[in-house]
């Protein structure tokens, strides 16, 4: 499916760091890829690589492909770096996803979110009582319409990273959510209704509408 997808172009590259995150808030997860070569050595031997590479961004064309708009994205897309580790959060609280890049011996990158976009968003932070205090490993749907949006609240979110843990949802013209189930690590499921888009929503366990009670009722 990588290639249907429309990704993996760039077998030339050594890729590291690797996370979905919708940067433009249109409801599909784009794709951010960092690379880097492993060994400097390799710019003396012209083998077609380089130590420092650039970055890929695939956007989300929300019918099963991706297009690769890395030469329009920007000098944070395009810089070349021996990059490792990338992370991704909502640095401003303004819903517009950025990234924090590591590299070898040098400074790390921050990539700025700067696209302008009428779509809307919204964010979930969890937090958990019979379960862990973050709510890790709660498991997040979002209903948008026809759509159920899904994600889950991660601790690590890859290699040598940890992102923002505030579950992010880019909602395109949805003004609202109409519900949020969230089933949490200790097994309770619940909803929390009409949920207003464009803010960061702190949710406790055991302050919804508990799904499991409402399935036991008789009918």
């Amino acid at each position: 499916m990588t290639s249907a997808a429309g990704l993996g172009l760039y077998t030339k590259y050594l890729g590291w760091g690797t996370m979905f995150f919708d940067f433009d808030n249109d409801g599909w997860p784009d794709l951010l890829l960092v690379n880097g070569h492993v060994y400097p050595e390799v710019d003396k031997q012209h083998l077609g690589s380089s130590y420092e590479e650039p970055r890929i961004l695939y956007r989300n064309l929300g019918n099963g492909t991706f297009a690769d708009i890395s030469a329009g994205a920007g000098p944070g897309i395009n810089a070349a770096a021996s990059s490792r580790g990338v992370a991704v959060g909502d640095l401003w609280n303004d819903g517009r996803m950025s990234a924090v890049v590591s590299n070898m011996n040098a400074l790390p990158s921050l990539l700025v979110n700067q696209v302008r976009s009428p779509n809307h968003w919204i964010a979930i932070r969890t937090v958990g009582t019979k379960s862990n205090r973050d709510g890790v490993g709660a498991r997040i749907s979002a209903k948008v319409g026809t759509r159920t949006l899904v994600d889950e609240v991660r601790s690590g979110s890859g290699y040598d990273s940890s992102s923002d843990m505030r579950v992010h949802f880019g909602l395109g013209a949805a003004t609202k959510v109409d519900s949020v189930q969230i089933r949490w690590p200790s097994g309770l499921v619940e909803r929390f209704d009409n949920l207003p888009a464009d803010s960061i929503h702190t949710l406790k366990e055991g302050s919804g509408i508990s799904v499991t009670a409402e399935a036991k009722k008789p009918s």
